[in-house]
């Protein structure tokens, strides 16, 4: 007797029953016998874990909708956030991120993480918001929190102190930004050695303007084999790549591997900058994630919390377009992004968790085309529609 079976799934290029028991998936096969609490015919359509949308701002999420978006330089833009975020309480975080987090879940997604503002304007209300957040949704959808210093880390006297306290009250992993401020060598040693002292990963908005003269992807790489944290260290952005000379960027390729460095790519950011190329980070090794980044504030007045948006994004933007690029992308955004966010039980297998999204099409190509919505969601061996 299975709690729930799901019959003529598309697992990996074949069909089988999905037979779900106690919260983990019991048995795979084909014809599956017994009885179930719920039975569901997938008839064909596709079956993963969920997605991963592996860069979001939850905290600064659906701003526009108090303050509406306005054209502007990137320092503009960022003196709007700052403006808004001195208005930030624990409960307006709350409840506009949880509207996000409401709005992953109905889109298939399993898992997110989310850069968290740390700094003298909001303090740790952002902190304390989404480990709450974290917590309520466990077992729906995991939340990875990264305490994130947007705003530099020395400047007002107190980040250093708050990323600290962020980490002790239980953020999953740091994140720095390595062009703010003029900070440079100095941010990107403090934060690599904060994720070294609590044992975590570190998230970089790494070269994120795209220009030559901001390019600290070598001493990034450097650093993190000095400090042994290689494989812990993700890249976001990393949009001066697009800038470099063919032979520049064979090196840098290079770099990243040897520190055993993740990338997580923005299509969104086409908007005002190069995106990194993504082919060849894939071409050299390097495990890659998709991430919707902002959601509808001063930055992105279009994002929606829905990853297969940005995965049809980068789709056109660098031609995804063989059968093969369209698995490379459909990987970017389940078992390749659970690898970048250091997800270990990702999959459907005999023994492991019952996450199962069975998605509205017969084939990967056709969620990513049709921006297909789930047909059913089990989470934690629990249907959740």
């Amino acid at each position: 007797m299975y709690d729930i079976l799901i019959r003529n799934a598309a697992l990996g290029g074949s069909r089988a029953d999905i037979g779900i028991e106690g919260g983990r998936i019991a048995a795979l096969g084909e014809s599956l016998s017994g009885e179930a609490g719920y039975e569901f015919d997938a008839a064909g359509r596709v079956a993963v874990p969920g997605l991963v949308d592996a860069h979001l701002h939850m905290d600064k999420s659906l701003l526009n909708e108090r303050a509406p978006y306005v054209d502007g330089t990137g320092a503009e833009k960022g003196a709007l956030t700052r403006g808004e975020k001195a208005r930030f309480t624990v409960q307006d975080i709350t409840e506009r991120a949880e509207r996000i987090i409401l709005r992953e879940l109905r889109s298939g997604a399993v898992a997110v993480r989310t850069n968290v503002d740390v700094d003298a304007i909001v303090g740790l209300k952002g902190i304390e918001a989404l480990l709450a957040l974290r917590e309520k949704y466990r077992g729906l959808l995991d939340i990875q929190v990264a305490a994130f210093s947007q705003e530099g880390i020395f400047a007002d006297g107190q980040t250093d102190r708050l990323l600290v306290q962020a980490m002790e009250m239980g953020a999953d992993l740091v994140g720095g930004h390595t062009i703010t401020c003029g900070e440079g060598e100095r941010h990107i040693d403090y934060i690599l050695e904060l994720a070294a002292r609590f044992g975590v990963r570190a998230d970089f908005h790494l070269d994120e303007s795209g220009n030559r003269e901001n390019y600290l992807l070598p001493y990034t790489a450097r650093r993190i084999k000095e400090l042994g944290l290689e494989g812990r260290v993700n890249g976001i952005h990393m949009c001066t790549l697009a800038a470099l000379t063919a032979e520049e960027r064979a090196e840098a390729l290079r770099l990243i591997a040897d520190a055993g460095m993740t990338a997580t790519i923005a299509p969104t950011a086409i908007s005002t900058r190069h995106i990194a190329p993504v082919k060849e980070l894939l071409s050299a090794g390097v495990p890659v994630a998709l991430g919707s980044d902002n959601i509808r504030d001063f930055f992105n007045p279009l994002g929606s919390g829905d990853v297969k948006q940005v995965a049809l994004l980068l789709s056109y933007l660098q031609r995804f377009f063989t059968a093969e690029d369209v698995d490379a992308v459909w990987r970017m955004v389940t078992s390749g992004g659970a690898a970048v966010l250091g997800i270990e039980d990702y999959g459907i297998v005999e023994g492991g968790r019952a996450d199962v999204t069975v998605f509205d099409a017969v084939s990967p190509a056709e969620v990513i085309a049709y921006q297909a919505q789930p047909a059913l969601l089990v989470r934690s061996g629990a249907v959740v529609r």
